[in-house]
């Protein structure tokens, strides 16, 4: 218990974030104000677009959003965040992608000027056009907003909005840019009708609406399934795609189709429902992406919304971090703060004689970055540890070891913390628990790895230089800042990571006392009536003989006292279809709020976690 902390301790990486409280909002526009920078890319088309824009965010750690190809001159335009970004690109310029040199130059800003001057009376028209044309096809009642056929709308076609190829590409972009200042509340679009073969022009769409359910894209030509990759990991809440009348779905081929469902459902982690057929059992896909389990022990929200918002974010986030950090940039703004830090004494550990630790844990991949602010004294090294903006923080995750966190399988092992933070119209995330090293990292940062501090030589174990540094189960605490972002979006203004030894798969499991101690012998009642205990505490009873089980008549006087008839039915039932004591099946009982299907799922996601003594013998 005394490293949970309670997101104590996390203070140090705040800075800028934390000014007082009549400048809070001002801070929060700043901070989210997401000021596109127009770039054109040449030489690109040696390759596919995707790889051209995965290509300038692998190796230039800038990341291209909004991007359409000029159909008139093949310039490749997009959006970087700001000006330094661009002025990054411009610095690239001749790099080999494909066989070819890239080269980059900035372009031009406005809503007037990505519509390429098409638009008859100049930049405030257009925008007051396009704005208009939103609240027209907007419908509120059923937050949906309608996009369909709309090359043949009378006033965008009179102000020629499609009187070329190049102004119609562009007309896309720029009516999101409008839609993500007008903040609609948006669940469905219909783009049906639009001549569509890619979404190049609709990349944007994904910040726009992050939080999208359902979308038709009937009576297009899309083709392949590649198409989707643009949003791909993005619309992360849509449930409901159409596609009739696309090329892509009018296969012949039983396994083609199948390969169609599946990618989709990988793009999209929620989507249910494809062309009115159903794809999965959506209150399984719900189970699976949430903790089963919300043990007061182990978890703490302040409220139901900051609950929602921080388990979809935590589902998510490790999601992407043990499969493609890359991906996870898009959270990371110029001003968001890493840093790491290491602590490899646990005085629980030694004084307790825990089986798995290990003196011997190796931490040299993490050693160069730790920012353990007891060992690096000066303020020259303290601050040269901590990353700053997307580029040094994607640099500083590439040098940590590839992982794997079991969060959706076995939730129970992760212990979280929930706070609003008010300062910053936010939230502030803690999270315990373990993660498996699987891979060394993408960039090895060990090499100049050197323990600070007397104690660093012996206790760390970094061993020499030129040795492959052993990968093992590590234990964590990892605090995040998480304020809103524009429509809706969340953004990491600070990202705390501390590593220690393994310590146990339940480190902040309090030990129960008895709650009689007088009682001479467990299993045998005090001749007291002991006041109500709570399920943790409860004695359990020898059930009945197998292939008979237990019954409502057989469950002990204290608990049948506390339970309703449907609760001890209920609870019943739990004991003779999971075998779990009285113990454990009253646990799940509550922590299902005695709902039988969720219980059900709850048992199967952790029943393989379990310890023995949770069964009956």
């Amino acid at each position: 218990m005394s490293y949970r902390g309670r997101g104590g301790g996390y203070n140090n990486n705040r800075g800028q974030f934390s000014s007082g409280p009549h400048q809070h909002q001002q801070n929060v526009d700043s901070f989210v104000a997401a000021n596109q920078y127009p770039i054109e890319i040449m030489g690109w088309n040696g390759a596919s677009l995707g790889e051209c824009i995965n290509f300038i965010s692998r190796k230039c750690k800038v990341i291209v959003s909004n991007y359409s190809v000029d159909s008139n001159s093949g310039v490749l335009k997009g959006y970087v965040k700001n000006e330094s970004q661009a002025n990054t690109l411009l610095n690239w310029s001749g790099v080999k992608f494909a066989g070819q040199s890239l080269r980059f130059s900035k372009g031009v800003s406005n809503i007037s000027n990505q519509m390429g001057g098409g638009a008859s009376t100049g930049s405030q028209s257009t925008i007051e056009t396009i704005s208009q044309f939103l609240k027209a096809r907007y419908q509120p009642e059923i937050k949906m907003l309608n996009l369909s056929n709309v090359k043949q709308d009378p006033t965008l076609t009179a102000q020629g909005f499609f009187g070329s190829l190049s102004v119609s590409s562009k007309f896309f972009p720029a009516l999101m840019k409008v839609a993500s200042d007008l903040k609609l509340d948006v669940d469905s679009i219909d783009l049906s009708n639009n001549e569509l073969q890619d979404l190049q022009t609709l990349t944007s769409m994904a910040q726009t609406f992050p939080k999208l359910q359902n979308l038709s894209l009937q009576n297009n030509n899309f083709t392949k399934i590649k198409v989707f990759e643009t949003w791909r990991h993005k619309l992360n809440f849509l449930r409901e795609l159409i596609l009739f009348n696309n090329p892509i779905v009018q296969a012949n081929d039983p396994a083609e189709i199948q390969t169609i469902k599946l990618e989709l459902m990988k793009s999209f982690p929620r989507l249910v429902v494809l062309n009115g057929e159903i794809l999965r059992n959506e209150q399984v896909l719900i189970a699976n992406l949430s903790f089963p389990f919300e043990s007061p022990e182990t978890m703490f929200f302040q409220d139901e919304d900051s609950r929602n918002l921080a388990t979809n974010f935590i589902a998510n986030y490790l999601k992407l971090w043990d499969a493609n950090r890359s991906e996870l940039m898009i959270l990371y703004q110029n001003e968001s703060q890493f840093s790491m830090q290491v602590d490899s004494s646990h005085p629980h550990l030694i004084e307790s004689g825990n089986s798995g630790y290990s003196g011997s844990t190796d931490f040299g991949y993490y050693l160069n970055n730790s920012r353990n602010l007891t060992r690096v004294s000066s303020i020259k090294a303290r601050m040269a540890k901590l990353s700053i903006g997307q580029e040094q923080i994607y640099k500083s995750f590439q040098q940590l070891p590839k992982t794997r966190h079991d969060i959706i399988a076995t939730p129970e092992l992760f212990s979280m913390e929930v706070y609003k933070f008010p300062t910053l119209n936010g939230i502030m995330i803690t999270l315990h628990g373990s993660f498996d090293e699987v891979a060394q990292p993408e960039v090895d940062g060990s090499a100049s790895s050197a323990p600070s501090g007397p104690r660093g030589g012996s206790r760390y174990h970094s061993g020499p230089k030129h040795k492959r540094i052993p990968l093992s189960k590590k234990s964590f605490d990892r605090t995040f800042v998480v304020i809103p972002g524009p429509n809706g979006s969340m953004i990491v203004a600070s990202d705390t990571l501390l590593i220690r030894p393994y310590t146990s798969d339940f480190p902040w499991k309090v030990e129960k006392l008895p709650s009689n101690p007088t009682a001479a012998t467990p299993g045998v009642s005090a001749t007291s009536t002991p006041s109500p205990l709570p399920p943790t505490t409860i004695t359990t009873p020898q059930l009945a003989p197998p292939g008979t089980g237990p019954t409502t008549a057989d469950l002990p006087a204290d608990i049948k006292a506390r339970l309703n008839q449907i609760q001890q039915e209920l609870l019943v039932k739990i004991l003779l279809e999971t075998k779990l004591n009285i113990n454990y099946g009253i646990m799940l009982c509550e922590q299902s709020n005695w709902d039988y299907q969720q219980a059900s799922v709850n048992f199967k996601n952790s029943a393989a976690s379990l310890p023995s003594d949770a069964f009956v013998q």
